[in-house]
This record gives C-alpha cells, sequence and structure tokens, in this order.
C-alpha cells in the first residue's frame, strides 16, 4: 500500500511560486550573544587600545540596567569604575559636576557574568546575594 503523504513530495514547503527572501539566512540565536546585543568600545588607556564597555552596555551584557548598576556601587557592592570617559565640555544638568561615563573592561565584564551565574543572582529568590557580594570585593579584577 502506498503512503498518502508521497501525493505531497512535488510540492514546495511553502506557498506560491517564489521562494520566500528570509529562507536558506542563518539567523543568530539570541542566545549565543553572551553581551545581549552590547558592544565594546575601544579606548586608548596608558598607550594601549583597550576594549571597554559603558555602563549602559555593561547593564545590557549582564540584563540589568544601568541605575542598578549605580545602585550596587553606591552601596559598595560593585566597586567603582577605575576609567571614565573624558568630562562633557558643557555642563548637562544644572549645578551637577559631570565626571564622565563609567568604563569597565571586558576582563571585568566576563568576571561579572561568570559570578552572577556561578551565585545564581539571575534567578529570583534564589541567588546567594550575600556569596557574590564578597566573591565581588575579594576577587574584582583591576
Amino acid at each position: 500500500m502506498k503512503d498518502p503523504l508521497d501525493f505531497f513530495n512535488d510540492l514546495p514547503d511553502y506557498p506560491g511560486g517564489r521562494t520566500p527572501k528570509n529562507r536558506g539566512k542563518k539567523v543568530k540565536a539570541i542566545a549565543d550573544d553572551r553581551y545581549n546585543g552590547a558592544k565594546p568600545k575601544k579606548y586608548v588607556i596608558n598607550g594601549k587600545e583597550v576594549l571597554m564597555f559603558t555602563i549602559g552596555d555593561l547593564a545590557k551584557a549582564i540584563g540589568k540596567r544601568p541605575s542598578t548598576l549605580r545602585v550596587w556601587e553606591h552601596r559598595g557592592w560593585l566597586p567603582k569604575a577605575k576609567y571614565r570617559t573624558p568630562k562633557p565640555v558643557k555642563q548637562q544638568i544644572p549645578e551637577k559636576t559631570s565626571q564622565g561615563r563609567r568604563l569597565y573592561s571586558l576582563e571585568q565584564v566576563e568576571f561579572l557574568l561568570e559570578a552572577m551565574d556561578r551565585f545564581k543572582v539571575r534567578e529570583v529568590n534564589h541567588g546567594d546575594w550575600n556569596g557574590f557580594r564578597k566573591h565581588i570585593k575579594d576577587n574584582w579584577p583591576q
């Protein structure tokens, strides 16, 4: 007995006469992007080109908001950024001195991502926050 589905073997896997434009292209999966779309930029520090992330890019990479990272820094959970972009030429907020954007090295971003995974701080109510903060304080790369 013949398989009834053999009748459809000659048909294309899409309707119409033209191949869809998006067929055959490999689409990069979001899960493959370790930094969630954040891109480091090159800065010259002490005469060497270094890949650095701004606080916004770091926040994007770890899935948090920049304001969250500023709070972590203020509370001492995250060390203060060692490097900053140059100060803006004009005052942006009245009566506030601008210092430039915080910059974090690729090594620091990797360290933070690994620490977040190790201590499961992304999981709601399951993370070891005390261990995470101690690990950051004791081992933060310079």
